[in-house]
Order: structure tokens, then sequence, then C-alpha cells
């Protein structure tokens, strides 16, 4: 079972994306199915939905990049009374609006990729090498086809 706790501090949240949480949810558990996590106790993923402009404070604050990213991912895996702190994922609307457009991706299929790009780096997934991009590339692309068929 998987602990999906989501704290909102950006409007544009339920705007533009009021059915976050569903795409959200779906996503993790989609991931957690497809890599086939397990755990012997409950896990639990926290989500900071943000603005742009916060987003660009903690990657200048946490990476030395002083613009806005789509998502951040802040490992911890912790276990604290039987339950096993996975970390927290941040992720930017406007960032996830505009780079769907750009892609053309539809925004919720857009927020899904993110979700899990976030997640897999939660579990210590990387896209530091060419090998390792393909590797976490190839992941997010089966389970999105999963979500998405």
């Amino acid at each position: 079972m998987v602990e999906i706790s989501y704290n909102i501090k950006s409007p544009e949240w339920n705007k533009n994306l009021p059915s976050y949480k569903k795409c959200i949810s779906n996503s993790v558990n989609q991931t957690f199915k497809i890599i086939k996590f397990s755990s012997n106790n409950e896990v639990s993923i926290s989500f900071l939905l943000t603005s742009n402009s916060e987003i660009k404070l903690l990657n200048h604050r946490y990476r030395n990049k002083n613009k806005p990213t789509n998502v951040l991912s802040f490992p911890m895996n912790e276990k604290i009374e039987n339950k096993n702190y996975l970390g927290d994922v941040v992720i930017a609307c406007e960032k996830i609006i505009d780079e769907s457009y750009e892609q053309n991706i539809k925004k919720y299929k857009y927020l899904s990729k993110i979700t899990i790009h976030g997640v897999l780096h939660l579990l210590g997934y990387k896209h530091d090498t060419d090998s390792q991009f393909n590797k976490m590339n190839s992941i997010e692309k089966n389970i999105i086809e999963e979500i998405y068929k």
C-alpha cells in the first residue's frame, strides 16, 4: 500500500489540473506495480504541488540552478514506525502545462510522465550517464504505455 500526501502551494493546480490527485495516484501505483517494488512496510510519498517561482527557489538552493524545472525529488528512504518514507516530489504546475503544450502531449499524460520520473528518482534511478538515461526512459515509457493503453 502506498500512502500519498499532497501539499498544494499554488492555486494553478485546482484551476488547470483539477484531477491531479487521481492522475498522480494512478501514476505512483502503476510505477510500483511495473517495477515490482515491494516493501514489508507501508510506503509513503509526499507531493508538493507548487508554482514555477517556488520550484525555481528550490532548484537554486538544492541544485544550484537558478531556473524553474518541472520536477524535483528529495529521497528520504527512512523507516519510522513501520512506515517507509520514500521522500518528497515537487512539481510545478506552469512547467507541466507549458512543456505539455510544447511537446504536444496531453497535460495529464505529461503529469503522469513527470510523476513517474520523480518517483523513480526516489527509488534510486538516475540519468547521469547514457546507460542510466536509457534505462530510466525505457521504464518511464513502459509505465506510460500501461496507464494510457
